[in-house]
């Protein structure tokens, strides 16, 4: 059964181009704190990767799932996130992160009810594209067992595909005192050939329906299809100065050892 809004008001929308892969990941957590501290309202950021990078799971391990022998060897920067999930390829996407108290998404409340409503509102900004999406509701057992590396190695629970299955959206969530933090990757151009055999076992990802759409056309759509799933009106803005050196302080944290 769908989850309706009963939340609404104004959010933060954050425009930024590429930056490095540490940058990004110490940005969104500098967000977090400042919407947990009440300095700034429920914040979507949309962004870009300065190069190739790889962004691991709160959980998973380098040397488990990396050739790092090849990353060393192409200098692919790999940062570990907060959020959970599996490893996620960058540097060919739209990434976005979404920053905002718990209530703001009632009545979901659990991680995959507030997932979902991400996902919906993100179906909605698709749709306006020509690109019908579906959420998968089941997944055999064997892909339920977290045995793949990549996060588009398949589609799981709470995934959004496109018709033929090819998951269209990759997603994984962290809280830190009823603030949610969700990062959101959206592929839209051919994999970067660095990237290409970095997983370990490595898969070769489906082709999305959406490689080769405008990205300023892509962030336009989901910020009505934001707007229309949560009832909120947009503030644009920049990164505060705060923000900013807080995010300078946490930068260094985020980046694996590759020796």
């Amino acid at each position: 059964m769908r989850l309706l809004a009963t939340v609404s008001g104004v959010w933060r929308l954050i425009q930024d181009g590429a930056g490095d892969a540490a940058w990004n990941m110490a940005v969104d957590e500098a967000i977090l704190e400042a919407v947990i501290a009440g300095e700034q309202p429920p914040t979507v950021r949309f962004y870009r990767w300065a190069r190739p990078s790889v962004s691991l799971g709160r959980l998973q391990r380098a040397e488990k799932v990396l050739n790092m022998s090849l990353c060393r060897e192409r200098d692919i920067p790999v940062v570990q996130r907060l959020t959970g999930g599996k490893a996620v390829l960058h540097g060919h996407d739209l990434t976005l992160c979404v920053v905002a108290p718990v209530r703001s998404f009632a009545p979901a409340h659990r991680v995959l009810e507030v997932h979902l409503r991400l996902v919906y509102a993100l179906a909605k900004g698709f749709r306006m594209l020509g690109v019908d999406t579906r959420p998968v509701v089941q997944a055999e057992r064997r892909l339920l067992k977290g045995s793949h590396a990549n996060c588009f190695a398949h589609a799981l629970p709470g995934d959004l595909t496109a018709q033929g299955g090819v998951k269209l959206v990759g997603g994984a969530q962290y809280r830190r005192a009823d603030v949610v933090m969700e990062q959101m990757s959206i592929p839209i151009a051919p994999l970067p050939e660095s990237l290409r055999g970095v997983l370990q076992p490595w898969h070769e990802p489906d082709k999305s329906p959406l490689i080769g759409i405008c990205c300023e056309r892509l962030i336009a759509v989901l910020q009505t299809g934001f707007a229309s799933e949560f009832g909120v009106e947009w503030r644009t803005a920049a990164l505060s100065p705060s923000e900013a050196a807080r995010a300078n302080a946490l930068q260094s944290g985020y980046l694996c050892e590759q020796a």
